[in-house]
């Protein structure tokens, strides 16, 4: 299966990704981001329609974790893309574009 991303450049470059700038980005996105709930230091990207019912599972978009890496960032990433977020519009909020 090919990838979806076109941007592969930029995809190679997800490893200096930070946790708070997926929350940046999702604010930007105009997603519920969630730092209620759990335990931990993460965060969780949420579809604000189903705000502010946390428990509806499929509010859910990606968790975000504290300690980031390359495929984690790259499966926000791709988590971001299934909900139908548009690949340029999820750069533009990471400032990379």
């Amino acid at each position: 299966m090919a990838s979806p991303i076109s941007r592969k450049d930029l995809w190679q470059s997800l490893d200096h990704i930070k946790a708070r700038n997926w929350e940046k980005a999702g604010e930007h996105l105009r997603l519920w981001v969630d730092h209620q709930g759990g335990k931990g230091s993460h965060c969780v990207l949420r579809d604000p329609k189903y705000y502010p019912d946390s428990s509806d599972l499929r509010s859910l978009i990606a968790t975000v974790q504290k300690d980031l890496y390359k495929q984690s960032n790259q499966s926000i990433f791709k988590h971001l893309l299934g909900f139908g977020i548009p690949e340029n519009d999820i750069w533009r909020a990471l400032k990379m574009l």
